[in-house]
């Protein structure tokens, strides 16, 4: 989804790898190289020395056979060798190219180990930085954003998607590099060998590689298929699991079984394509090599019996094909490892190139501290591709001043509070706080000296002085038991199982609905900032917890300057002024007395819950 609410949505299939994608994917992922180019530098030397043993490692084999079981004359070049190992005792020259075949493939694989070992860790390094940034980039979106996306699909992404990103930064490049060089190399060397039987060898490749480009735009489809159908799974189970007590309690589980199932199905299937699709191209590229091995073997044969190359040399072809036809397999298999983790990087480049809805002005400056005097003038805002929600909304609320607002669900109480917090900025008109315009303040500072109290505020799976001692940085003991006294919330702490090490279980379940509220309130009295916001905070409470809210709520606000989105009269009549939202319109403004004489539309909500309540 983009800044601007929109939903995040798939773009449409690729017929292949899309390189202007992929180069604007390592452009943004690949500032990561930056930190860690020392340590790439020894993982590709040793990925070079690795390559070079892999040339070396078949040549003592073809020694063995030809000079030594056969006792074909050693080469020109190498009949110096005699002076050390006479040909009339070949024990020796044997035991030193045995060691030489073990010497070789040894340092072979330790090399390997060590660079695959260092690309691990330099990849799990990368990752988990991108994953910061891509946390943080999350935390800084607009509420515009995570209104609209789903949480089951975020997890996706942060957990799946985001595995692709060490395959793509670090994986490909290292293998492609690594093949490259195989096939070059084996390549060069096979045609210098014999150029005819070379050819006789290459002449399978443009199978391959039509195999490749069919196989890679299936494969591409269905992964990308198999993905969304995963995220799918994974929002419907979380969805499940934070509406379980609304499902058990109607006795539907059944109908979410159902769903489930239903879904659950889709990614099966589609995952069961993307993989025989795999396998199929994998299998048929293991026959492709078996007939270049065939083939080798024929006209290898058939040269050697004439004479004109030696045994040993088409045992090295047979060595050599083997590691050229391994890497050209596990090329176009890279290839399409590569379509898969560009659908997931594209996934990942989606969120992370969201627009952010409300972000700070260039020339914003911290906010001074604040007196708490609020004026809206002539403001209206619209979600996209809504009506006003409001509709030229202007008033003043004094420092110190408590204000109700009233009004019937969808009025816009919500979203004048959202505006005050720069959640979303207006279409129109100004906001001020102390007559400053608070889009010229940082969006830091300017929360930093607002608390708001919601209805039903999530408590962290911390303990209880971690979650009070959250509304204020660097907060003290002394202060986060002083807020617990003034929230009403000292005593039921200190009787839990560890007192204030206590730890919260998810949602707040090994708490009642008013010690909920009561911590979450003492997390904003230690904020003691200088405007308040209450968003229906004793709501669905019983009288007796009702009135130790409304005592620690008194002692969050006294001095403050409060909005309090409200529906109970008892609330509402105790502000000093009351704003009456209709339809995003502001219909009247002022004192509860004055409001029931002057305002019809006021006094007939009034007499409505009075007259529910009686």
């Amino acid at each position: 989804m983009t800044g601007n609410g929109t939903h995040i949505t798939a773009k449409k299939p690729l017929d292949r790898v899309d390189f202007r994608t992929l180069f604007r994917i390592y452009r943004i992922f690949g500032k990561h190289y930056k930190t860690h180019w020392r340590h790439l530098a020894w993982i590709y030397s040793g990925l070079f020395l690795a390559t070079l043993l892999g040339l070396l490692s078949p040549w003592p084999i073809k020694m063995i056979l030809d000079y030594i079981i056969l006792k074909y004359p050693l080469p020109q070049q190498a009949q110096f060798l005699y002076a050390w190992f006479p040909p009339e005792q070949p024990e020796a020259l044997l035991l030193v190219l045995v060691l030489a075949f073990f010497g070789i493939r040894f340092a072979q694989s330790f090399v390997s180990f060590l660079y695959k070992i260092g690309m691990q860790i330099v990849g799990s390094r990368m990752v988990a930085e991108f994953r910061e940034q891509l946390f943080a980039h999350l935390q800084r979106l607009s509420l515009s954003f995570h209104d609209s996306a789903r949480s089951g699909d975020l997890v996706y992404r942060f957990t799946n998607d985001i595995a692709e990103v060490r395959k793509l930064l670090v994986q490909v490049p290292q293998q492609i590099l690594y093949r490259s060089l195989v096939m070059v190399s084996y390549i060069g060397l096979m045609l210098v060998l014999n150029w005819k039987l070379a050819l006789i060898a290459f002449s399978i490749i443009p199978v391959m590689h039509w195999l490749n480009q069919w196989f890679g735009r299936k494969v591409q489809d269905a992964t990308r298929e198999k993905r969304s159908k995963e995220s799918d799974v994974t929002s419907l189970i979380v969805e499940n699991v934070t509406a379980m007590a609304l499902i058990q309690a109607y006795g539907r589980e059944d109908l979410q079984q159902q769903r489930f199932d239903a879904e659950n199905k889709q990614s099966l299937e589609s995952g069961v394509r993307a993989l025989m699709l795999s396998k199929i191209y994998k299998r048929l590229n293991n026959v492709l090599m078996a007939v270049g091995t065939a083939l080798i073997l024929y006209f290898g044969g058939n040269l050697a019996m004439e004479g004109v190359i030696l045994p040993g040399t088409v045992v090295l072809f047979v060595s050599y094909l083997k590691n050229l036809y391994g890497p050209l397999d596990k090329f176009a298999e890279l290839l399409l490892g590569l379509a898969r983790s560009q659908v997931a990087c594209e996934r990942l480049l989606e969120l992370l190139e969201c627009e952010l809805v409300t972000e700070d002005a260039p020339d914003a400056v911290e906010a001074p501290p604040f007196k708490g005097k609020i004026e809206f003038k002539d403001v209206s805002f619209a979600y996209v591709n809504t009506a006003d929600v409001l509709k030229h909304i202007s008033f003043v609320i004094e420092p110190g001043e408590r204000v109700a607002l009233v009004g019937h669900s969808g009025a816009g109480k919500s979203t004048l509070i959202s505006l005050l917090l720069r959640f979303y900025d207006p279409q129109s008109g100004r906001i001020l706080i102390d007559d400053k315009n608070i889009q010229t303040f940082t969006l830091q500072s300017l929360r930093n000296q607002i608390t708001v109290v919601m209805q039903n505020a999530p408590l962290f799976n911390q303990s209880v002085r971690e979650n009070i001692a959250f509304g204020k940085e660097g907060a003290t003991e002394e202060e986060i038991i002083r807020a617990a006294k003034l929230a009403q919330a000292h005593e039921f702490i200190i009787n839990m199982p560890d007192g204030y090490d206590t730890v919260i279980s998810e949602n707040g379940e090994n708490l009642s609905g008013g010690q909920r509220q009561r911590i979450n309130i003492a997390r904003a009295i230690i904020r003691n900032t200088p405007i308040v916001i209450l968003d229906e905070p004793a709501t669905a409470l019983d009288g007796e917890t009702e009135t130790k809210i409304n005592r620690a709520l008194e002692a969050l606000t006294r001095g403050k300057t409060t909005l309090i989105v409200a529906h109970k009269f008892s609330t509402i009549v105790r502000a000093d002024k009351i704003m009456l939202l209709r339809d995003g319109e502001l219909v009247a403004f002022g004192p509860h007395e004055e409001l029931i004489r002057d305002c019809a539309d006021y006094k007939e909500l009034y007499d409505l819950q009075t007259a529910v309540v009686a």
